[in-house]
């Protein structure tokens, strides 16, 4: 996995070691202030929330008026260290926000990004950070098509993420 962020005057930034069970290397930078967005991430399964999100009402209603996207009944889970997550959760107010109008209480962030995966693209999807989750190293990617089939994945896939400039 590798996470990094880029931007004009930003300079180069120290990077932490850190590696993945199989021994193979894993970079992480640890600050993450620009808008741009590289971070690659490992399939996993999932424990059915995502879907059970998705399908609530207020969530289907905002996702199409916010982002036009009537999303697929499901996320696409992608591994990452645990430090990479808190980096992302940290920005999540400059995401674009999903609401309940009638509670106000649980939101969710939204951030337009491309998949990469055995040579195929996704460019409309979204990464989605609800404000309340069980996850502290997973990222819930949606879109309106099943990602697992359109990219071709199973658990322990390699996936790229890249941020689309809004």
């Amino acid at each position: 996995w590798r996470l990094s962020s880029a931007g004009k005057g930003c300079g180069p930034r120290p990077k932490q070691k850190w590696s993945l069970p199989n021994g193979r290397p894993l970079q992480v930078d640890p600050v993450m202030k620009s808008t741009s967005l590289r971070i690659e991430g490992s399939v996993a399964s999932g424990q059915g929330r995502g879907a059970q999100f998705l399908g609530l009402e207020w969530v289907r209603r905002e996702l199409l008026r916010k982002a036009r996207l009537d999303p697929f009944p499901g996320t696409l889970n992608l591994r990452i260290p645990a430090e990479v997550w808190s980096g992302l959760y940290a920005r999540r107010a400059g995401f674009l926000k999903i609401d309940d109008p009638s509670s106000g209480g649980c939101p969710g962030f939204l951030k337009r990004v491309a998949l990469q995966a055995h040579g195929q693209l996704c460019s409309s999807a979204y990464l989605i950070l609800p404000e309340l989750t069980v996850y502290h190293d997973v990222l819930e990617i949606i879109a309106a098509e099943n990602l697992r089939e359109k990219l071709q994945l199973k658990d322990g896939d390699a996936v790229r993420v890249e941020e689309v400039p809004e």
